[in-house]
Order: structure tokens, then C-alpha cells, then sequence
């Protein structure tokens, strides 16, 4: 009995992350000491780098491959869940470039890049309905309404090249500031779960210093990010997702003159999609996500494309080794 409750909880609370869009039931309570490292497989054709979605290039259609490491580790703070995260990004990019497109002669030309993305580091703690428990008092403890506080630093680390017109990596700072919010509907049963998730955040952006000679001055990017979540069976769950971007405006100035060469309206972008995950066994958990963008205010700067992520999550902790080791002896 002991081992389906630890595989139910491992399985509820098994993290799909990724850094701009953090999935379904992210932020569902943890028990101490949990650990989650993760692997990500993410393809996408957009006018964006998966690793960049604040900075669209409209001149440019890009088939993205991109794969992250994640590990996540619970440890409480005032006596309230908190958890940090580490993004680990690398992947490639191949790009077609479209040469003075409204030009009598259009012409396009192509270019490959590859190496690693920018890392990113988060941490979230709860400000409402998730007390730091043991995973023993965690396994009799319903939290059914939770709201959290999220801040994340993204760190200019992936690949860049001055001359590109995009890039696996951002030659950015960025400042993720969020307020994840999710509330459990219905029986907290195993298999009969159904949950909403209002994910609101805001992201400061800093100044690209070097791009093609310029200087890129980027206004920030509002997101809100929702789930609809449901227990298919005791081993899998469903979630519709819908996300919007709304911001990213951005100024262009010459590094020669100090002069604003060209202006940049802000995207505002609808994502929609759905995400299946199945339990594997009481370590692993297995995800698949697709997301589409759809129709926004300023479609000829916003991101446009689509998103196809897989996600294989191993969760472990200190009880469930005893646990195991206790099973193995008798």
C-alpha cells in the first residue's frame, strides 16, 4: 500500500518545465527533499529561437532542435515549499533569412548554428496552501487552493554570433518575475484529479549590446500561461493549455551614431495545445507536449510556429531509497 501512495505522489508532482513556458501541474506542493532531473526533446519551426521567444525576427523562418537538462530540488524556506531549478540548454538551428522580402526580387539564403543555450535558474516558494512537509505527513495533507512566487534569472550563456539575425543564445540578462496559481477541483482522488492553472508573469529584459552593429533596447514580455488538467487513469493525465505573450517592443540603435535606426512593435501571440503524461513506474514519468500559435494583434511581429516537446522526468528522495531498502529486506 505504502509503495502505490509513493508512486502516486512521485507521479502527481513530477515536473514538466521548460523556461518560458513552464507546463502542467508544475507547481503542484513537493515534499522535502525531493529531487527531479529531467531531459527534454523539443522541436519547433518558428520565427523565434525556442531559446529566445521574446525576440522574433519576421524576415526569418527557423527550424529549431533543442534539448535541456533540468534538476529540481525541494527545500523548504520559513516552513513553506520552495524549490529551485537549474536549466542546462543546448541545440541548433537551422534558418532561411528572406532578403528584402517586399522587394521586385526577393531572395532568401540559409545558415546552421549549434551549440549551447542560455542557462537559467529559478526558484519558487509558496505563499499560500503548501506547507514544507516531510513526505509522510505530505501523503495525508490535501493542499487544494496554492499560490507561489516565482523569480528566475536567465544568464547569457548559449551560443551568439553579432552578425546572425538569430541566435540559439540571447546575449541577454533576463528577469522572470511570477505569480503561479492552481487550484484543485473536484476529488483529490487518485485518477479523478482535475485541476486549474493561471501561471501570470512578467520578464525585464536587458539590453543586446551587439546586434549587426546595433544596440537592441527590449521592452518586457507580460505572459499568462493556463492548464486545464485531468486524470485520464491512475497513471496518466491530460491538460489543455493555452498561453499568451504580450510585449518585447524593441528599438534598434546604431553603436556607430547613438541614433534609433528602426522600431519594433510589441508581439502579442496566442498559444494553444494539449499535454499528455504517463506514468511509467514509481521513478519515471513520461511527457508530450504540443503547442500552435494562433492569430494576435501584430501578426507580422509576432511569434509565430509551432512547439513539440518530449520529456522524460526521474524523481527521487531520501524516504523512497529507505523505503526500498526496507522492502528488499524483508
Amino acid at each position: 500500500m505504502k509503495k502505490i501512495i509513493l508512486t502516486f505522489v512521485l507521479m502527481v508532482i513530477t515536473c514538466n518545465i521548460y523556461a518560458q513556458l513552464d507546463g502542467p501541474r508544475t507547481y503542484w506542493a513537493l515534499p522535502k527533499n525531493l529531487n527531479i532531473l529531467s531531459a527534454h526533446a523539443i522541436n519547433g519551426n518558428a520565427n523565434a529561437s525556442l531559446n529566445n521567444l521574446t525576440f522574433v525576427n519576421p524576415s526569418i523562418v527557423a527550424e529549431n532542435n533543442l534539448y535541456l537538462l533540468t534538476y529540481t530540488r525541494s527545500q523548504p524556506i520559513f516552513g513553506r515549499t520552495f524549490y529551485s531549478t537549474l536549466f542546462l540548454p543546448a541545440g541548433n538551428i537551422n534558418a532561411t533569412v528572406n532578403i528584402d522580402p517586399q522587394g521586385p526580387a526577393a531572395t532568401s539564403e540559409t545558415f546552421f548554428q549549434h551549440g549551447l543555450g542560455d542557462i537559467v535558474w529559478s526558484n519558487t516558494i509558496n505563499i499560500f496552501g503548501a506547507e514544507g512537509l516531510m513526505i509522510k505527513d505530505f501523503l495525508r495533507h490535501e493542499n487544494r487552493t496554492l499560490v507561489y512566487f516565482q523569480s528566475a534569472i536567465t544568464f547569457p550563456t548559449g551560443q551568439y554570433e553579432e552578425g546572425n539575425p538569430i541566435n540559439i543564445g540571447s546575449n541577454q540578462f533576463k528577469y522572470k518575475f511570477g505569480l503561479p496559481m492552481v487550484q484543485h477541483l473536484g476529488k483529490f482522488v487518485d485518477g479523478q484529479r482535475l485541476s486549474l492553472e493561471v501561471f501570470p508573469s512578467y520578464t525585464l529584459i536587458g539590453d543586446n549590446k551587439d546586434f549587426q552593429n546595433q544596440k537592441v533596447n527590449q521592452k518586457g514580455m507580460f505572459t499568462i500561461e493556463s492548464h486545464l488538467t485531468k486524470d485520464i487513469t491512475s497513471k496518466a493525465f491530460m491538460s489543455l493549455d493555452y498561453s499568451f505573450m504580450s510585449g518585447g517592443g524593441a528599438e534598434f540603435i546604431s553603436n556607430d551614431t547613438g541614433m534609433v535606426m528602426k522600431e519594433q512593435a510589441a508581439q502579442n501571440v496566442h498559444l494553444i495545445g494539449a499535454t499528455v503524461n504517463f506514468n511509467i513506474n514509481d521513478r519515471l514519468n513520461l511527457f508530450l507536449t504540443h503547442n500552435q500559435t494562433f492569430s494576435s494583434g501584430n501578426d507580422n511581429v509576432s511569434l509565430d510556429g509551432t512547439v513539440t516537446k518530449l520529456t522524460l522526468s526521474w524523481s527521487f528522495h531520501d524516504f523512497q531509497e529507505k523505503f526500498k531498502s526496507f522492502i528488499e529486506s524483508n
